[in-house]
């Protein structure tokens, strides 16, 4: 094999190579999200029960909840808005409880019941549980 082919060869190697990460990487970047909205809940609970479970055994409570759509009622003890306009609702404790995410442009979508949820009542959220950091984290929440 001459010295001109074999270059030829792992130029179009490279140029194949470099065409299939730009692709992979805009896929990833553009890849439609989970929507939680329209998916069947797998577990419906109370948040004193789901905290409960993960307080007991967070391992076994992972293994169980961990990227799964869960329903999760509570009392609101806490809302807060984030930079990019999605809303944190803190169910039965502000610092060690649930804390339900609703993504901005799930805001827009459920702004009527979103309104309707303030500070001492009671709401559900259905969501996508991440696991527990200093509290019970649901991310992809939407009001039920």
């Amino acid at each position: 094999m001459s010295k001109k082919k074999a270059i030829r060869i792992v130029l179009w190697l490279f140029l194949f190579g470099l065409i299939l990460a730009f692709s992979t990487i805009f896929y990833m970047f553009n890849m439609p999200r989970r929507n939680v909205a329209t998916e069947k809940a797998i577990y419906s609970l109370d948040a004193k029960q789901l905290i409960s479970e993960f307080k007991k055994d967070e391992t076994s409570a992972n293994a169980k909840y961990l990227d799964k759509a869960i329903s999760v009622t509570g009392e609101i003890k806490g809302i807060r808005t984030l930079d990019n306009q999605s809303i944190v609702y803190s169910l039965e404790d502000v610092m060690e409880g649930v804390s339900c995410t609703v993504d901005s442009a799930d805001v827009l979508s459920f702004a009527s019941r979103l309104k309707t949820i303030k500070t001492g009542s009671k709401a559900t959220f259905k969501g996508r549980c991440s696991g527990m950091l200093m509290d019970i984290q649901i991310i992809n929440s939407v009001p039920e």
